[in-house]
């Protein structure tokens, strides 16, 4: 019995021996190198430390990661724990040797002394090098600088590395040191945030950067003026800095010059005291045009023969009719037109004619909180200026309140009805063919789809969007449904979920 029981537990054993080998397997090491990256990608730098230790593929994948997240924020007030990173992150560069870097994001906050600000900035600089050598593609630099410093100079290894295609640099308001004209680079994408720049960036962006595509410029300031003429360039988005402008340099002026043939999208956020300011715009065959803010003192824009789309959101003031005048004048032609509710009321406030634009044009959305009894006659003196609309957008744009502010003032939005749209006698009313209303406080956008439904002859659909409490409202539009040739289209809204206010 005993040898019998002996040759049992050997079995066993070995039985569970072999379970135990089979669950021990390294499935991770013998995946292709490219499924092991995407999964390491949702894993923090310490983290991939860890992995590396499990086994000789893994700190493979791990040395040879494509993507490179050097983040100091959790270790921003704890010297001893952030010179340990710093350690860390120097070795790390050194062991994956030239491998090649597709993505290297850096977010490093200087604090300490002046001495410790030195030892970090020359480690900082010494990884960028090492991007450049690692033919780095797209390089994130967001840095808090301290008082010891206030510029950033970056390595000129890095404009001449071939492979960069996107670098953006975001300082907090420190100065961005133009590079050298002979720093010639294949960048295609470049990003300024929150930077102070010269007088020197638009003649290097001019002159050097041949290749560049995408130009963000955003919240910079320190040059009075900024001139770029590109052959390439075809997307420029440019935020002014409100605070500088207004508060730092109330006197100063400011003139923004651009000039590009292949240039496709505009966007501007215009938010500075016009006083002094200009923009000029040079892009014959810009198809995308959007303008938010308000108006410069001085503007001068090209004409526009190729825009599809021109989305014209400003605050104008009483005396700016002119000047509004001038920017739709230099559209020559376009497909969709979108106007927020002030500059459409500007449009009409002076009952003086239209711009040339509004004669030939097809299809015109009105952006606002609600079709409020302050823009319905707006709107109806618009109507009389157009001779050939045939699709009409009434866009609801809700109003999204501050963290500190609880309560959003309701807007009168119920005193005009379908009698007054028919004694406007709108001859456009016959060319209209598609019309999309969205409902929201108030009657008048309700009764103005009714007046739409039955008396649009050439009609042939209509989109009634609502909200889910709005849906006993509609009713009122299925009496005439039957009457309509159009084709009528209910849309249910979602209901945005409420801001939580702090306390």
């Amino acid at each position: 019995m005993e040898p019998y029981k002996n040759k049992l537990l050997a079995t066993s054993t070995s039985q569970a021996e072999g379970v135990c080998a089979e669950s021990l397997i390294d499935r991770f090491s013998n995946l292709p190198e490219g499924v092991a990256h995407h999964i390491l990608s949702f894993l923090a730098q310490i983290d991939l430390a860890r992995v590396s230790c499990v086994s000789k593929s893994c700190r493979k994948f791990y040395l040879s990661f494509p993507s490179l997240n050097f983040d100091a924020m959790p270790y921003a007030n704890d010297m001893w724990e952030r010179l340990k990173l710093l350690n860390y992150l120097d070795r790390f560069l050194i062991q994956r040797g030239d491998n090649k870097i597709q993505h290297f994001r850096i977010f490093w906050i200087f604090l300490g002394p002046a001495s410790s600000f030195s030892n970090e900035y020359f480690r900082v600089i010494s990884w960028i090098h090492a991007a450049a050598r690692c033919n780095v593609e797209v390089l994130d630099l967001e840095l808090y600088m301290c008082e010891a410093t206030t510029t950033l100079v970056l390595p000129s290894c890095l404009f001449l590395c071939r492979s960069l295609r996107l670098l953006t640099v975001d300082l907090k308001f420190k100065l961005f040191q133009t590079p050298s004209l002979t720093s010639s680079t294949t960048l295609q994408c470049l990003k300024l945030k929150n930077v102070t720049i010269d007088e020197g960036l638009g003649q290097w962006i001019s002159c050097s950067c041949k290749c560049i595509k995408e130009l963000w410029l955003e919240l910079v300031h320190g040059a009075k003026q900024i001139t770029i003429s590109s052959s390439s360039l075809e997307t420029l988005r440019f935020v002014s800095c409100y605070a500088y402008y207004s508060f730092q340099n109330p006197s100063g002026n400011f003139h923004l010059n651009i000039s590009g043939e292949r240039l496709e999208d505009i966007y501007i956020d215009w938010k500075v005291i016009p006083t002094g300011h200009s923009i000029s715009i040079f892009a014959p065959n810009l198809k995308h045009l959007k303008w938010i803010g308000t108006l410069a003192s001085r503007q001068y824009l090209e004409k526009l023969m190729c825009l599809e789309k021109a989305e014209i959101f400003l605050h104008p003031r009483s005396e700016d009719f002119s000047k509004l005048f001038s920017v739709l004048s230099s559209i020559h032609s376009v497909k969709l037109l979108v106007l927020n509710e002030e500059t459409t009321k500007a449009l009409t406030k002076e009952r003086r004619s239209l711009p040339r634009i509004f004669d030939n044009l097809g299809h015109i959305c009105i952006q606002s909180t609600c079709l409020n009894d302050g823009l319905v006659p707006a709107l109806a003196s618009l109507f009389r200026g157009m001779r050939h609309l045939n699709t009409f957008h009434m866009k609801y744009e809700p109003i999204i309140p501050l963290l500190f502010t609880k309560h959003v003032e309701v807007i009168t939005a119920s005193r005009f009805d379908r009698e007054y749209w028919k004694s406007q006698n709108l001859a456009i009313i016959d060319q209209l063919e598609e019309v999309t209303v969205e409902l929201s406080s108030g009657s008048n956008e309700l009764e103005f789809a009714r007046y739409i439904l039955e008396g649009a002859k050439n009609l042939k659909k209509m989109v009634i969007v609502y909200l889910p409490h709005q849906s006993t409202r509609i009713e009122a539009v299925n009496e005439i449904e039957m009457n309509s040739p159009a084709t009528i289209v209910f849309k249910k809204r979602p209901r945005r979920p409420k801001p939580s206010y702090s306390p």
